[in-house]
């Protein structure tokens, strides 16, 4: 046995998100403060040792969720692959991946991309950590957006397609109630839709990043902002922000392409009394805290 894991990966949510314009290659280039969140998957990853090879060790992924592909679609194989690449050969024969699912997919909560973050990071520390952190980050985006946020946690403000990461001050304390409603939504649709669009400004960055630097958390809250939920036509989203609010919520948005939404409440007492009403009748429904870290052992 070359190396062993067991990791846990958080779910993020986008405080800020502004989508401002389509690059030349497809993406779209953003401006995000990111969130990582006490939500987790459990990343398990056995590396059976070989000589070195520079064609793809046998890859077995088992998922507690079924419905979540396990063969090439899989985007912890995608990583799998991106580092072979650009390492050049893995000395692998064999790489067992056992993913414990929590955060709900179809969320815009990255549980793909922090799956994808966390066996990035462990075939790294197989490999006496090859690559620098800044290695993996480009490794990372070019299989998907949120990986390189997702390897860093905590609270960072996101630019480019979220490959270029600056730490910014912890959000202040608070609890955050996070809702996927019985709905999916995909988010090649969403930016499709945003494409077509005349666009104006909803977003008042500077009043965001102020409330940020103060650690003022009604300042926050009064400017969480997201670009996409201008093209979501789904009218659960809507209701779900305004009874939020109605029940205590310092302010609440949908998180990156949806369809998770979340509020920020002062105490966990109010988010309770809030979540009391989604745990039966909705998809998911979780009480959490912000958290200063992205994948960590456990």
């Amino acid at each position: 046995m070359l190396g062993y894991a067991s990791l846990k990966a958080p779910a993020k949510i986008n405080l800020i998100l502004d989508v401002l314009d389509k690059r030349d290659d497809g993406f779209h280039n953003i401006r995000s403060v990111m969130q990582t969140v006490s939500v987790y998957d459990y990343i398990v990853i056995n590396a059976v040792e070989s000589r070195r090879r520079k064609t793809l060790p046998k890859i077995s992924i088992n998922c507690s969720d079924v419905s979540i592909p396990s063969d090439k679609r899989n985007i912890v194989y995608k990583v799998c692959s991106a580092y072979l690449n650009a390492a050049g050969s893995l000395p692998f024969k064999e790489i067992n991946i056992r993913i414990y699912k929590n955060i709900p997919s179809g969320a815009g909560l990255a549980g793909g991309s922090t799956n994808g973050a966390a066996v990035l990071k462990a075939i790294n520390s197989f490999c006496d950590n090859y690559f620098s952190t800044e290695d993996l980050y480009k490794i990372g985006s070019s299989v998907g957006a949120d990986i390189p946020f997702c390897i860093r946690g905590g609270t960072c403000l996101c630019e480019g397609i979220g490959e270029k990461i600056t730490p910014l001050r912890s959000l202040p304390e608070c609890k955050l109630l996070i809702v996927k409603p019985n709905i999916s939504i995909s988010t090649a649709e969403s930016y499709k839709k945003f494409d077509e669009l005349e666009h104006s400004k909803i977003s008042d960055f500077d009043d965001f990043m102020r409330g940020l630097e103060d650690s003022n958390l009604t300042m926050i809250s009064r400017n969480i902002s997201n670009s996409l939920e201008n093209v979501t036509d789904e009218c659960v989203i809507a209701d779900l922000k305004r009874d939020m609010i109605e029940s205590g919520a310092l302010g609440s948005i949908m998180t990156g392409s949806g369809s998770a939404v979340f509020g920020i409440f002062p105490d966990k007492k109010s988010a309770d009394m809030c979540a009391e009403k989604y745990h039966k009748t909705q998809a998911f429904c979780q009480v959490c805290s912000p958290v200063n870290n992205g994948i960590q052992a456990f």
